[in-house]
Order: structure tokens, then C-alpha cells, then sequence
């Protein structure tokens, strides 16, 4: 990816050219060049990679309409100005808050009024009269933006009266196995390192053992619950991989499930955040994944459906640290020590979490164990999963927020994808490979991605 390509969206929905409001000429395309991209593009002082575009700077072929409801849904962050009451703009505005449930930044001329189902919502003013004022609305529009990333608040109208409401945009799933490995800067040795594709495909391809991932990570529920089967999630595909299957590839023994159901012993639920650990079943013999590591990253309310824990990259410190709680025991039995682990995004469905945002916490929680324990601990590849265009540019522009940058980037050979042949399913147990992106689900699943 194309370091100017590498970072957050911010589509900018307002008039073009001139414009009569009120007797008064705007010239929009200023107040575009001086105030609203400069405020954007100051983000990155923050630490906020983000670049700033209009539709009219899009050279691409095609229908204009059809790009502009695309940006409006993939933009993470949307600045509107709705002075003179363009009607193009209130369409897009609408479309906006259909699609997205915040970070939707609502601009004027200093002296516009908001119509009648606006009125209540805030909206920052702007003067390019003088040097001082335009500062100002800079200095205004650039806060509402790092405030509106740091927040989980919704700005939507139509969001906050349906809550719940869920919009799927096209995920783009990558069919090619491809590595991108990032170094922590004080862990030696160690890195830290995006998968693409599926999980199924992960140690299918690798020639060497080093390259194997010895550990999957699947995402439950604290009732450490197994998705079903047929679902799409990272729990159900290593719950059908790793079980016992006849010839026709139906279950004879559902061997992860069956673990993990007696190592509750009766309990019905586990704390947030907790990691329970059992063996890979078939996947050790057709992966070579040696453990799965079940998380519990969300929890169920009757009638509610199924909710991120708090803070749940704390998910992601608790598996480090069972892989070398695990690899001192297997040390002292004579066996290796683990030295790798795949992790999915948790809880990356729907919901007013920004993709970077959880990415950058989990990334940040993965580097930091690493740097903290560098002396001690056995891992040296942590893996997370990228099973869409969608998670690994937010893997991507995270790592790039956190000051990481790709070694040897453009030099990843790509693994070749055997296909899929059987119905897949993800779970946490003594094996896992590739991880796909996760989202609160069903029973079993603490989270769902790309079909198997």
C-alpha cells in the first residue's frame, strides 16, 4: 500500500466553486484548501494518519453517485458543510447518517442557521476573514475530529433512534496467504506480523517448521460456548477442523468442543478476558497447530444479543502470557516451547468502535508485552489475522500510528492457497493458523468474519 494511501479516510461532502449565500460569495474550494484540509491533515501531530478528499479529486472511471456513496460508508471520518443549504449536500448528509453512527463533523459560515431537524446538533463555525479565525475554525474542526475517533458517542440521528442498526459494506476478502512483518523497537528478535486470507489456508503452506503458527487464538463467549459449525466465524472453523470427520467430512467426534466443555467443569461462565487452553484435535495433524487458545472477549444479555468485554485487548495480554505460562511447562517435559501464535481482531463486526481503534489497542497491547518481556518470554512471531482489504489496511495504518514500520516491505512472497474444500468453522483450542476478523455472534463465537 502506497504510504499516502496508508491512513484514515476523511471525505469531505460540501458545494464546489462559488456560491451566492444570501447575497454573500463563498468560494468553497478555499475554504476546502484553507480551512477544512489543513485542520485535517493536522491530525497527524496526534498521531492520526489521515488524509483528506473530495469527489472531485477522484480520477477514476465510472459512475460519480456510485464513488460517492462508497467514500461516505468507508470514510471513517466525514467533515459536512452545509452552508447555503445546498440540497446535494443534505442528501449526502442523510446518506451519512444512514451509513455511519459517528464522526460526522457539521461545518457553516458564520451566520448560517441550522434547518428545523439539524437544529440540535452541533456544528462549528467558520470565518475566513482574517488569519485569527481561520486558525480557529482549523483549531475546532481538527479537536471534534480527534475527539470524535477517541469517543465511542454517536453523532447519527438515525443510529441513535435505531440502535442496533447494522450496515454491512463489502469486506474484500484476500485470497492470497501473504506475510508483513513489523519489528517492535526494544524487543529484539521479536516481531509482530499480518496474515492474510483465510485461516484455513494458515501452515498449509509452510515449507519450513520456524514458519509454522503454533497457537490459534478463537474468540468466545464467557460462557466459552463454541460457535456452531456452519456460522462465520473463527470459532466455528476451528471447531469443524480440528474435530474427528468420517470419509464425507461429517462429524464423528467434535474433539475441541468436547475439551473445552469439560475444562469448565460444570461452570457456567468464566471471567472477561480469561484464556482456556486445550489441544488442537485434527488440526495438529492436518495444521500442525499444537494448542488453541480459547478467549473469552464477550458476554450475552437475553434478548440483547452479544457485547465486547471492557477493554478487550487485555484478551490479547492474557494469550502472550499463557503461551509462555504454557511453553515453561512444556520445557520442563523435555518438548519446544511455543514460538508463535495467531491472533484475530476481537470484536470487529458492528458497532460504533472504530476498526483502526481496536486494532491500534491490540497491536499496541501485543508490542508491549513483547518490549516488556523481551528477555524472557519464548514467543518471536505474533500474528494477527487479516482476512479482508478492510482489516489489514486498519492492521496497517495502525502499526503505522504506533511508529511502526513494515520490514522489508514489498518483499513478502506470497504463499500459495490450496482451496477450500469443506465448511469451515472457528474456535480456541490446541490449534489455530490464520485468524478472520471477529465480531460479536452467536453461542460459541465471540466473534464472526469472513466465511470460511
Amino acid at each position: 500500500m502506497p504510504n499516502e494511501e496508508l491512513g484514515r479516510l476523511c471525505f469531505v461532502i460540501m458545494p464546489f466553486g462559488e456560491k451566492d449565500d444570501h447575497g454573500k460569495l463563498i468560494d468553497f474550494d478555499a475554504v476546502y484548501r484553507q480551512i477544512i484540509k489543513p485542520a485535517v491533515e493536522a491530525l497527524t501531530q496526534d498521531r492520526i494518519r489521515i488524509h483528506c478528499l473530495r469527489c472531485d479529486e477522484v480520477e477514476k472511471a465510472g459512475l460519480i453517485h456510485e464513488r460517492m456513496i462508497n467514500y461516505i460508508l468507508d470514510a471513517e471520518v466525514a467533515v459536512v458543510d452545509i452552508s447555503t443549504a445546498n440540497p446535494n449536500v443534505y442528501y449526502e448528509l442523510g446518506v451519512r447518517h444512514a451509513l455511519r453512527d459517528r464522526v460526522t463533523v457539521l461545518i457553516r459560515r458564520e451566520g448560517t442557521r441550522n434547518p428545523f431537524n439539524i437544529a440540535g446538533m452541533n456544528t462549528i463555525d467558520y470565518d475566513d476573514s482574517s488569519p485569527e479565525k481561520i486558525a480557529q475554525a482549523q483549531s475546532m474542526i481538527r479537536s471534534f475530529i480527534r475527539n470524535g475517533l477517541l469517543s465511542s458517542t454517536r453523532d447519527s440521528l438515525v443510529h441513535a433512534a435505531v440502535p442496533g442498526l447494522e450496515i454491512s459494506s463489502r469486506q474484500g476478502a484476500i485470497a492470497a496467504s501473504r506475510v508483513h512483518r513489523y519489528a517492535p523497537a526494544n524487543a529484539p528478535g521479536r516481531e509482530i506480523r499480518l496474515i492474510t486470507g483465510n485461516l484455513r489456508n494458515v501452515n498449509l503452506n509452510s515449507g519450513a517448521a520456524d514458519d509454522q503458527i503454533d497457537i490459534w487464538v478463537s474468540s468466545e463467549n464467557i460462557n466459552m460456548q463454541m460457535a456452531r459449525v456452519f456460522d462465520a466465524s473463527i470459532s466455528a472453523l476451528i471447531r469443524y477442523l480440528g474435530a474427528r470427520r468420517d470419509d464425507v467430512g461429517d462429524i464423528v467426534e467434535d474433539t475441541i468442543a468436547d475439551e473445552l466443555r469439560a475444562k469448565m467443569r460444570g461452570r457456567q461462565q468464566v471471567n472477561p478476558g480469561m484464556v482456556v487452553s486445550t489441544g488442537s484435535g485434527s488440526l495438529a495433524d492436518s495444521h500442525h497447530v499444537r494448542r488453541i487458545f480459547h478467549v473469552a472477549a464477550v458476554y450475552g444479555v437475553i434478548g440483547g444479543g452479544y457485547h465486547p468485554i471492557a477493554q478487550v485487548e487485555q484478551c490479547i495480554t492474557a494469550a502472550l502470557l499463557q503461551a509462555d505460562r504454557e511453553s515453561a511447562r512444556a520445557e520442563k517435559a523435555g518438548e519446544k516451547p511455543y514460538r508463535s501464535i495467531v491472533l484475530p481482531l476481537l470484536t470487529t463486526g458492528s458497532g460504533s468502535s472504530s476498526l483502526v481503534d481496536n486494532a491500534r489497542k491490540q497491536l499496541d497491547a501485543a508490542r508491549n508485552y513483547l518490549e516488556a518481556r523481551a528477555a524472557v518470554t519464548r514467543l518471536d512471531r505474533v500474528y494477527f489475522l487479516a482476512p479482508t482489504k478492510r482489516h489489514l489496511s486498519a492492521l496497517q495504518v495502525a502499526l503505522a500510528e504506533l511508529g511502526m514500520a513494515e520490514v522489508g516491505a514489498g518483499d513478502a512472497a506470497p504463499v500459495t492457497v490450496l482451496p477450500a474444500t469443506q465448511p469451515g468453522h472457528c474456535t480456541s483450542t490446541d490449534s489455530a493458523h490464520a485468524v478472520d476478523g471477529t465480531k460479536a455472534g452467536a453461542p460459541g463465537s465471540g466473534a464472526a468474519g469472513a466465511a470460511p
